[in-house]
């Protein structure tokens, strides 16, 4: 069994959340696309599995990544909405610099992925910028579990984390063992999936007698981070609207609503004794 394969329902997480760049959201309800932090430790694919997607419209790929160079170099991308969604294959990589760079950069993403958005931008090497319009946009990142728990007693207290859906798998002994043969065999390709991604943001209804069942894996995601899971029960709720916006339906439906818990409860949370069979 090929990694690609024993991570299909991982890439099918990304897939829904890559669609959510796609919703027509309501800010004045909070709503905003998903933001994800795979977490898994080396060799795991976890890279792979994101890359799966790229390129794709609206999605920035940075191996390193500063608050500056973002401002220097692709604000104008943002601000128009060319670039959606940013993937910064290895958080560790951007979070190792010192502590005003890595400060600078956190505040800004926390604000980025937020429904408030950026309203203003500062680094020790600029001037203030104000923007007319808030930046708003999305994340996916990896990191390892060692890496993330440092992480996490870095910036914990920012609400970053809280921010991010937390996806977390491991590979079972049956697995490793096919993987190890699928790289003996030179078999070992991951290929290139390509979403039929909309031109224009899509409204998707939700029927709230739908969305209250998923209460139970919010409070559960949102107990890991040590809030209520408010953020958390929106996620979800985006996640079946692009689940429903990606198979062309405009509203969701039950079917949408159980393989989103099945999802979630399989692979949104923090790192643990999960394994991928």
């Amino acid at each position: 069994m090929s990694r690609k394969h024993s991570l299909a329902e991982v890439s099918e997480l990304i897939k829904y959340t890559l669609f959510t760049d796609y919703l027509d959201l309501d800010l004045a309800k909070k709503e905003v696309p998903i933001s994800l932090l795979i977490i898994a430790n080396a060799e795991s694919g976890k890279t792979s599995v994101v890359d799966q997607f790229y390129p794709a419209t609206g999605l920035l790929r940075l191996g390193d990544v500063t608050a500056y160079g973002l401002e220097k170099y692709f604000l104008e991308g943002m601000k128009d909405g060319s670039i959606k969604r940013l993937f910064i294959p290895d958080l560790i990589n951007s979070t190792s610099r010192k502590k005003e760079t890595v400060d600078t950069l956190i505040t800004f993403l926390n604000s980025y992925i937020s429904w408030e958005g950026v309203t203003a931008i500062a680094t020790y090497a600029m001037k203030l910028i104000d923007l007319k319009e808030p930046l708003r946009g999305s994340l996916i990142s990896t990191v390892t579990p060692q890496d993330f728990n440092r992480i996490w007693k870095a910036i914990a207290a920012t609400g970053f984390l809280s921010r991010l859906i937390p996806v977390s798998y491991a590979y079972a002994e049956t697995t490793t063992r096919d993987i190890f043969k699928d790289i003996f065999e030179q078999n070992d390709g991951w290929g290139k999936i390509k979403l039929d991604l909309p031109t224009d943001k899509t409204a998707i209804l939700l029927k709230p007698i739908l969305a209250k069942q998923l209460e139970g894996v919010a409070r559960l995601v949102g107990k890991q981070a040590s809030v209520y899971g408010f953020r958390a029960a929106r996620a979800l709720m985006m996640l079946c609207k692009a689940k429903a916006l990606s198979e062309g339906r405009q509203e969701a439906n039950q079917e949408d609503i159980d393989r989103v818990i099945y999802l979630a409860t399989k692979f949104v949370k923090l790192p643990a004794s999960l394994e991928i069979k």
